[in-house]
């Protein structure tokens, strides 16, 4: 009997769970510019409070609104330019004292400090933006302008402290570096970050069917060209997470155990993900690979569509490289009575997590399905991120949505008075790909047209899956359903 997917992704998620304390302990420091996208390990709080000093908003001219409080245009205030400031000098001191009816004042651009006053020492307060100054003398003794509008203490100023404090929460543990994280952790002197690493998945296509290169037309005339495999490898990169695709293989229990034997020899991966060599009424490739390692089998079948048949299990630990321990020999050995291997009892150094296998469908769309909404799970739940929530679009009935059947590829021929997009069911939770839409009033979700499991084009031209949980028989036009991005948002 399947498993039901609420209980699927709890039983996946608690596997995800007791490996991800370990997972964390695998440092990564990284410079700010290489972290976007990774997870941080730890709360980081702001070290300091910036600005760290008073600054100037607006190229203008600093001065002391006290002094040039009676400026009107009845009766302009004369000014006498000393200097310039830059963002980055050093402040001047400046003579503040009044001479022949005229204050100073300092020329400034944007992101400089406040010149000083040398009569009391505190530093100039207010701005005169260039635009409200009028130049009516050039050389000589210095420039001289008037202003004719009276600035107020602070405008146009950053002040101290005004964006971040020390100590300011600026990333929560399990959160993503988006680059707007990386603006605020480099505006307050964070060069470097303690980052989760990342999840290293090994991608598997089975099946003699599959044609991974294309030689020539010939060669291809037979064959299928794998796609589902090309796929899973840029759905883990598209994660920020590490993925290595690792080709296609018959569909024989042997050649498939040795192939996994030697990458958990080599400690090279944290999930495998197959494709293919999965059926429901004897013993598959893979099951029976995960029986001659050892392995522990956690799920067998899910109630889903797309997607159901398939395999989730631990593996035996990582073990040393180059051991002692001689390769075993799985030919000849049959499901019924397997060469089971028993890793030695030291663990290879550097390891955080047992690994696991997710054996999925070879149906393209099917293996997305699965991919999305159980991998994506466990690795995000790997890793320390939250658990991920829908969006609520509402369903617009289009030429292009209309209702399929379950069964049959081509439209259902019920018909309501609010027409039926989507059919649900009450053994299992439905999954469709579909079209996400902005509208002026709102999100609009769109069901793709067609939905055969081995067709690209539909697919390739949706942008998210609908979710039709179990017991929910239909999902009508202007309903609210889920919506969920093809790619798990890390911010």
């Amino acid at each position: 009997m399947a498993t039901s997917f609420d209980n699927a992704r709890n039983i996946i998620g608690g596997a995800a769970s007791e490996r991800a304390e370990r997972f964390a302990h695998d440092e990564d420091l990284r410079p700010l510019d290489s972290a976007v996208g990774r997870i941080v390990k730890e709360n980081i709080d702001s070290p300091i409070s910036t600005p760290t000093f008073d600054s100037v908003a607006i190229n203008g001219y600093a001065v002391i609104a006290s002094q040039v409080s009676r400026a009107t245009a009845e009766r302009p205030m004369r000014l006498r330019c000393m200097g310039m400031m830059k963002a980055g000098d050093q402040p001047l001191q400046v003579d503040d004292r009044v001479v022949d009816g005229m204050v100073c004042c300092i020329e400034t651009t944007v992101g400089a400090a406040f010149p000083t006053a040398k009569s009391t020492g505190r530093p100039f307060d207010s701005i005169v933006p260039r635009e409200h100054a009028e130049v009516i003398q050039e050389g000589g003794s210095g420039r001289i302008l008037q202003i004719i509008r009276l600035p107020l203490t602070s405008w146009h100023k950053r002040i101290t402290g005004s964006d971040f404090r020390k100590g300011d929460r600026i990333l929560d543990r399990g959160m993503a570096i988006a680059p707007k994280y990386a603006m605020a952790l480099a505006s307050v002197g964070v060069r470097q970050v303690s980052v989760t690493r990342q999840v290293r998945v090994g991608v598997v296509s089975i099946g003699g069917e599959l044609q991974s290169t294309v030689i020539n037309q010939q060669a291809l005339r037979y064959k299928i060209p794998d796609a589902t495999g090309p796929f899973l490898t840029a759905a883990v990169r598209e994660m920020g997470e590490d993925a290595e695709y690792l080709g296609v293989l018959p569909d024989d229990a042997n050649v498939l155990t040795a192939f996994i034997y030697d990458k958990l020899e080599n400690n090279q991966f944290d999930v495998f993900v197959t494709t293919g060599g999965i059926n429901k009424s004897t013993p598959c490739s893979v099951e029976t690979t995960i029986c001659n390692l050892g392995g522990k089998m956690h799920l067998q079948n899910v109630a889903m569509q797309p997607g159901g048949s398939l395999l989730f299990a631990s593996l035996p630990e990582p073990i040393i490289a180059h051991t002692q321990q001689s390769p075993p020999s799985f030919y000849g050995s049959g499901p019924t009575t397997p060469n089971v291997w028993s890793p030695p009892q030291t663990s290879a150094k550097n390891i955080s997590v047992q690994p696991v296998i997710f054996a999925l469908p070879g149906s393209p769309i099917a293996s997305a399905c699965c991919f999305r909404f159980l991998v994506t799970p466990y690795i995000r739940a790997l890793i320390g991120m939250q658990a991920e929530s829908a969006i609520l679009a509402r369903v617009a009935s289009t030429q292009s949505a209309t209702a399929y059947s379950r069964l049959y590829d081509r439209p259902s021929t019920t018909t309501t008075s609010n027409e039926t997009i989507v059919d649900g069911s009450m053994e299992y939770d439905t999954f469709r790909h579909a079209i996400l839409k902005s509208q002026h009033d709102g999100v609009s979700v769109e069901v793709a047209k067609e939905r055969s499991p081995a067709k690209a084009s539909p697919f390739a031209s949706s942008n998210c899956w609908m979710h039709v949980p179990r017991g929910h028989m239909s999902v009508g036009d202007g309903d609210l359903t889920n919506i969920y991005p093809f790619c798990s948002p890390k911010s």
